[in-house]
């Protein structure tokens, strides 16, 4: 029997044997970082085990071969560091006891379903498919952005009887009716041993909801911020940062397994080390996990024109004691240093992020220099291109 070994075979990840995601447009995707078109729509009559696009994806990563589903976590490992494959990968191995390519087994006990988009902030690199804030300001604006009914959630997909594990990300889970009436299910059903995996923006996390989270055994939960109090409301509008820190001591009192999300972006690559610095001392045993907004161009890190500023922030992320004791964040920050130093200069793409951005604010009535000013010094460039 032929050992697992994910070093070798740099395409296999355990969750399409284990894992079924339907994002807000009902589309079936590998996982929420699998590329922007799924698998196939997903209908009452999805097989997940004897669908012939799922088994061909299956038997594709068992022999090694890597599919485009998949790049973004190929894209990080390519360039040295760690992805969500391997991780989940290592996870869900463990917990089935697999040691062996021949002892995976097709069996669905995993659901991340997007069922709502229903949400308190307006995250700037969000979208209407992620944020009912976002939504309306949208039409507001006049931006079209096309949407889909969202006609499955957990009550409708998920089977209590097998399930072990949930996910559940935005819109903001805290204010979804539909999950919260799967939670009461679960409790009524006895099925509190279900792991609950949340994703929170920590603003509406009021006691008699973390009551009811607090009766699950299994409870992980994933805060997002994304810079350091006045930086993150600008992100993350209009978050209040006080709230938000006041929430994250409640959960603390609920649970132990506690996770901060980083999406790093042009925003916040400049100022990353006063959020980490922060959770640091305030929240020190708990993960920090350093993503990367996907798209568009114009809103990655590596658009950050002034490499200096932001190389400068990342040295001081190099000489925490994280860095030291975690390999999982220090690849990631070696990988944003890399991708720094390599990024070419492009004043078209950093064009687009001002006017993105300059239309919020004008939105919101706020001004960028107010809250991230060596961003604001950035336009310069074009103004002298021009």
């Amino acid at each position: 029997m032929q050992l697992i070994n994910l070093e070798k075979n740099k395409a296999f990840c355990i969750l399409p044997f284990v894992h079924l995601h339907v994002n807000e447009k009902n589309d079936i995707k590998l996982c929420c970082l699998g590329n922007n078109k799924g698998i196939k729509k997903y209908t009452n009559n999805f097989d997940f085990a004897n669908d012939p696009d799922m088994q061909e994806v299956r038997k594709k990563i068992l022999n090694g071969e890597r599919i485009k589903h998949c790049n973004n976590c190929y894209e990080f490992e390519d360039n040295g560091t760690d992805s969500s494959r391997l991780r989940d990968t290592r996870e869900w191995l463990e917990k089935l006891n697999v040691k062996h390519y021949e002892d995976v087994k097709t069996n669905l006990v995993y659901y991340d379903i997007r069922n709502d988009n229903l949400c308190n902030l307006a995250c700037r690199m969000c979208n209407p498919q992620f944020s009912s804030q976002l939504e309306k300001e949208y039409n507001t604006i006049g931006w079209i952005w096309p949407s889909e009914p969202k006609s499955f959630g957990f009550n409708t997909v998920v089977d209590l009887k097998t399930v072990k594990k949930i996910y559940v990300a935005g819109g903001e889970p805290s204010l979804m009716p539909e999950f919260r009436q799967f939670l009461h299910r679960a409790v009524d059903a006895g099925r509190t041993d279900i792991e609950i995996r949340m994703n929170t923006n920590a603003t509406n996390l009021n006691k008699p909801y973390r009551e009811l989270l607090d009766q699950f055994k299994n409870l992980n939960i994933v805060v997002s911020l994304d810079g350091y109090s006045q930086i993150n409301k600008y992100i993350r509008w209009p978050a209040d940062w006080d709230t938000i820190v006041e929430n994250i001591h409640g959960l603390q009192k609920i649970t132990n397994n506690l996770a901060f999300n980083v999406t790093v972006s042009i925003w916040n690559i400049s100022n990353l080390s006063k959020l980490i610095l922060f959770l640091d001392k305030e929240f020190p045993n708990f993960p920090i996990l350093l993503n990367k907004v996907m798209y568009p161009p114009s809103q990655e890190f590596t658009t950050f024109p002034n490499k200096n500023i932001v190389l400068k922030d990342l040295q001081i992320l190099k000489e925490t004691k994280r860095y030291s004791n975690d390999m999982s964040f220090r690849s990631k920050v070696d990988y944003f240093i890399h991708e720094t130093q390599n990024a070419k200069l492009n004043l078209e793409v950093l064009a687009e992020f001002f006017k993105f951005n300059d239309t919020l604010d004008k939105s919101r009535n706020i001004s960028l220099q107010d809250y991230i000013p060596e961003l604001e010094e950035c336009r310069r460039l074009i103004t002298k291109q021009i």
